[in-house]
């Protein structure tokens, strides 16, 4: 009997054990995520406000109204993407979630995916299910690399044809790896195009059930077919990025792609001004050439915000064209602040406001619901 009693407070216990929210948590594992960047990066915070006291104030206001505009173009660039999914919502009403979403993607790894669970959220408001919210990301995130990928294209055959490949032997490498990148996401386009699902993605949705079936078992819980979630996301990114599809929508698409050209050639234009704010002044064609690379080098890393890779990359390719090391140093720490720095209170002010105002919830298990 008294062993009864004991087990059943025991179940009561369990029964009103707090669960943790999948949301509060990521929220406070983003902001410490923001803190230890900050902890770690505080010497450079300090050189940045020494370089900012050296500069020119009036091409500093000028850098402040470009990077304003990076942000509408982005706005822009969801409205676009969004109409090819068939729904209208405002510039005015995608601003303030630009600044989230990059605040995400500087904040956790990202190659520019980190935000876009978070906006897929947002989108809900709207009346798009979590899956059609997955299609945009898709068609958003094609649209960045086919923008970083055509400015890459152009500073190499720059770098080419002008005979600077000869000066930086290096940059022969980093063209070699966008090449094989390249071929390798064109490879998938094409593939994606057939009908039917490859033997290759049919293996991997059974895989991940069998898998996570036997974890479930293993904490004698029921099993869930995760192979269905899978086949989710593999036909949303097969519907969303099919050619007929953007065929048809072919003016949104190609605007889209335009915006993210303009929010590319914004942040060479930063680069470009800044030069002139330390009083080292360089060609536009070098921070043309020098962005591109650097802005495909810091997507293919995984590190949050490209934290070190950024920096590192920018400063020897600049050094490497004849620029003295302490301007380049000084032009790259100054850029990162435009881009990275200055944004990052704002995005996270915002993040939690709407944090607070919605109720997010697991997208996995939402993604259940919908099937």
């Amino acid at each position: 009997m008294a062993t009864s009693k004991k087990n059943e407070n025991s179940n009561n216990w369990a029964g009103s054990a707090p669960r943790i929210n999948l949301g509060q948590f990521l929220f406070y594992l983003i902001t410490l995520a923001v803190l230890v960047i900050i902890y770690f990066r505080f010497s450079e915070l300090k050189l940045i406000g020494e370089i900012f006291a050296g500069s020119n104030l009036g091409w500093l206001a000028a850098i402040i109204l470009i990077q304003l505009f990076v942000y509408y173009f982005q706005a822009l660039n969801y409205r676009d993407v969004l109409r090819i999914k068939d729904l209208e919502v405002k510039p005015g009403e995608l601003y303030p979630m630009s600044f989230v979403v990059q605040f995400l993607n500087q904040a956790l790894p990202s190659a520019g995916l980190s935000g876009q669970v978070f906006f897929i959220q947002y989108l809900k408001k709207y009346g798009l299910s979590v899956a059609e919210g997955m299609g945009r990301a898709f068609l958003e995130i094609m649209t960045l690399w086919m923008a970083t990928g055509s400015f890459f294209i152009a500073s190499s055959a720059i770098i080419l044809k002008g005979g600077a490949i000869a000066n930086v032997p290096q940059l022969r490498y980093v063209i070699y790896f966008f090449s094989f990148s390249a071929v390798i996401v064109v490879s998938v386009f094409f593939l994606i195009q057939r009908r039917k699902r490859s033997g290759l993605a049919r293996w991997i949705t059974n895989w991940l059930h069998r898998h996570f079936e036997k974890k479930r078992k293993l904490k004698d819980e029921d099993a869930i077919d995760h192979s269905k979630h899978a086949e989710v996301i593999f036909d949303q990114f097969r519907s969303s990025l099919n050619f007929k599809m953007l065929q048809k929508k072919a003016k949104s698409f190609w605007m889209a792609f335009l915006w993210q050209c303009m929010i590319i050639f914004a942040h060479i234009t930063t680069l470009y001004f800044i030069s002139f704010a330390i009083g080292h002044p360089i060609g536009f064609r070098l921070a043309f050439i020098v962005f591109s690379l650097v802005r495909f080098i810091s997507m293919a890393t995984f590190v949050p915000g490209s934290l070190g890779v950024f920096e590192g990359s920018m400063t020897l390719i600049l050094i490497s064209f004849g620029l003295a090391a302490g301007p380049a140093l000084a032009m790259t720490l100054l850029l990162r602040a435009f881009t990275f720095w200055l944004p990052m209170p704002i995005g996270w002010a915002l993040y939690r406001w709407y944090f607070l105002q919605y109720k997010f919830e697991n997208l996995y298990n939402e993604l259940s619901q919908e099937k």
